[in-house]
């Protein structure tokens, strides 16, 4: 595999907050469906680590191992926790000393969505149990929102968590009105409510999600400089590889140099690559 080479340069301690590592030979699949073709940890290393220059990395259990975490946190253990964190999916009823444990072992956050599609997983109705438990651990909860259309239903359940709450890409509010995937969209102003109230932080990625147009997502742009305008100590940076389910998958360069076109203030991209990373998952 070619390495991908960006144009522009990280800048020391830059974590990647959002990718998968998907090892069905080593660690078979729970739902083979939301599979990916293998993409292993020394495939996420060169592309993330050596190609586009990432220091660290937090790596997000992937809808296909359900709640088997072993081959994320295995990824974690063999980067080191120096540099590696997880971000992990648990049954429902996780006691807090299983949690304990898998704090020892990396993990940082509790992903769950808006609805789970299978017995079992976690979704938005576990939070009010779930959240108390992260806020004694210092994780956060990573909500994933399958359709940002139901954001301006969230916000409140959300100011009341007692823990840190990372949205993902963007909230995945589609296009509109018409094409234009503005930051007038009623969804997506109630995101930036819900990161105005504190608690509630979003990750910058997957910009697909929410663009009508192929590369560069030139609708998007808008959306990205309203949530540096709003609160850009809760933004996070995610290059969202291998890209599930996308064809053609992006180019990862391009999609690295497009954050910068996008946060063209260096300080500003100081905060979401360095510094809010390392409060979220690094501190101890």
């Amino acid at each position: 595999m070619d390495l991908p080479r960006p144009s522009v340069v990280l800048p020391e301690g830059a974590t990647e907050c959002h990718s998968h590592v998907y090892d069905p030979d080593q660690f078979p699949f729970l739902d083979p469906e939301l599979g990916e073709a293998p993409h292993p940890l020394q495939t996420y290393r060169r592309v993330l680590m050596e190609g586009l220059g990432f220091s660290r990395a937090v790596v997000v259990q992937p809808g296909a191992y359900g709640a088997d975490n072993r081959c994320t946190l295995d990824a974690v253990a063999r980067l080191g926790l120096g540099r590696a964190r997880a971000v992990v999916t648990t049954a429902p009823d996780v006691t807090i000393d299983a949690l304990r444990d898998l704090h020892r072992q990396g993990a940082r956050g509790l992903r769950l969505t808006t609805r789970a599609t299978q017995p079992g997983r976690l979704s938005l109705d576990d939070a009010p149990r779930l959240a108390p438990l992260c806020a004694e651990l210092g994780w956060h909860l990573a909500l994933q929102i399958r359709d940002g259309l139901v954001l301006p239903d969230l916000v409140d359940t959300l100011a009341a968590l007692p823990c840190p709450v990372v949205i993902d890409h963007l909230g995945r509010v589609p296009p509109g009105p018409g094409r234009l995937a503005t930051a007038t969209h009623p969804a997506f102003q109630a995101l930036l409510r819900a990161v105005d109230g504190g608690n509630v932080w979003v990750k910058v990625s997957g910009l697909y999600y929410s663009s009508a147009f192929p590369w560069p997502y030139p609708d998007v742009e808008q959306r990205v400089r309203a949530l540096i305008e709003e609160r850009p100590d809760r933004l996070l940076y995610g290059q969202n590889w291998p890209h599930p389910r996308r064809n053609p998958k992006p180019d990862d360069a391009k999609e690295l140099e497009l954050f910068f076109d996008f946060v063209p203030d260096a300080t500003v991209r100081q905060a979401i690559l360095v510094d809010n990373p390392s409060r979220l998952y690094f501190t101890d």
